[in-house]
């Protein structure tokens, strides 16, 4: 039996997934967490940055005080075997358990492009002078993110004119209709142009929002600041490159029953890289880390993975949309298909603060 104080585990990015799962087997495993950035970016107030480029001092936070007992490497992992991991520099990790947790990208500024977390804030305050800057803002995507910058901007800048376009005439279709409702009523009580079910023709840059020009399926055209919010993009993994991985065509990869997503039995996904079911959102992580720190602490004393339940993806998922900290929608996961939710209880759990003071607690900076 392997004891559990011994069991090494190195977990591959230091994003939401792989910092929570780090931290709550903190106590329990000997725990390394590798990132190729120096310091956590939480990204999801930089929405709210772009307006309020103060806050950037508050999202980019150091890994140094996030473990007390585990350690915190910065480097960039470039093979993955049964072993342990090697890194860019030469560097090798040895571990008995492996998990990978390296993420997504998304176009600038609302994530970091590359593994600077100085750069990204660098980034981000260049495009909050863009905003400030700008006549006018045209948003190409109503996912999550189009959809709350959109309500960002327009709580800042009430007069300044946003367009925000969708190629789909309903927003966010696999959850209950009144929740499309429920949100644009809002956009249009703050002034928001929308343009639902004329997406753009095409765009001059996908990573980058840019001054210019877009012409509609419509053939109407609109001029500004255009902001590209189309999606998050796998990023490349050495998970990609491991024995009998499945590749889906987003490049997710498919995992068994137990996260493991190849024929190394004792390496796991965790977050957007691995296809569980779950949404590309840190809500997907909110109940994978959980679920897997339990695993690894029963795998660690013993137990085989096939005696163990299987992970289950969210029945229902929540879902937290604020626009400005005072407005928003959100579904809780109550009943069969949810409770939407609107602006006092969408404030209270996440628009005021966008779980800043959460984050700064958890890495050892209250």
């Amino acid at each position: 039996m392997v004891h559990p104080q011994k069991t090494r585990v190195a977990i591959v990015g230091g994003g939401y997934g792989g910092y929570a799962l780090a931290i709550r087997l903190d106590a329990h495993l000997d725990v390394t967490l590798i990132d190729a950035r120096e310091a956590f970016v939480h990204n999801v107030a930089a929405i709210r940055a772009v307006v309020d480029p103060a806050l950037t001092r508050q999202i980019v936070i150091p890994y140094d005080r996030l473990l007390k007992r585990g350690r915190f490497v910065c480097g960039r992992v470039i093979e993955i075997d049964a072993r342990g991991v090697r890194l860019a520099n030469g560097a090798a990790i040895e571990a008995d358990i492996v998990v990978v947790a390296t993420g997504s990208h998304y176009a600038a500024p609302f994530k970091p492009q590359g593994d600077s977390a100085a750069e990204f804030s660098v980034r981000l305050a260049e495009v909050a002078a863009k905003v400030r800057e700008a006549d006018r803002v045209a948003i190409v995507g109503a996912g999550a993110v189009g959809v709350e910058l959109a309500g960002e901007i327009k709580a800042v800048f009430k007069d300044k004119p946003v367009a925000l376009l969708s190629s789909t005439d309903r927003l966010f279709p696999g959850y209950p209709a009144r929740l499309h409702g429920e949100i644009v009523r809002r956009l249009r009580a703050l002034g928001v142009e929308l343009h639902l079910g004329d997406g753009a023709v095409r765009l001059d840059a996908t990573d980058n929002p840019w001054f210019g020009e877009l012409t509609l399926e419509s053939g109407a055209r609109l001029s500004g600041l255009i902001f590209p919010a189309i999606g998050a993009r796998i990023a490349e993994s050495p998970v990609h490159s491991l024995p009998g991985v499945e590749r889906r065509r987003n490049g997710r990869v498919g995992v068994d029953g137990w996260m493991r997503p190849s024929r190394l039995p004792n390496v796991f996904a965790l977050g957007d890289i691995a296809d569980t079911g779950d949404a590309m959102t840190v809500v997907g992580t909110m109940r994978q880390a959980p679920w897997l720190v339990k695993t690894l602490r029963e795998i660690a004393s013993g137990k085989s993975v096939e005696q163990l339940k299987p992970y289950a993806p969210w029945p229902t998922p929540p879902f937290l949309l604020p626009l400005g900290p005072r407005r928003g929608v959100s579904v809780l996961p109550l009943g069969k298909s949810g409770l939407v939710v609107g602006d006092g209880i969408t404030s209270s759990i996440k628009g005021k603060a966008l779980f800043i003071p959460r984050y700064h607690k958890e890495f050892g900076r209250p």
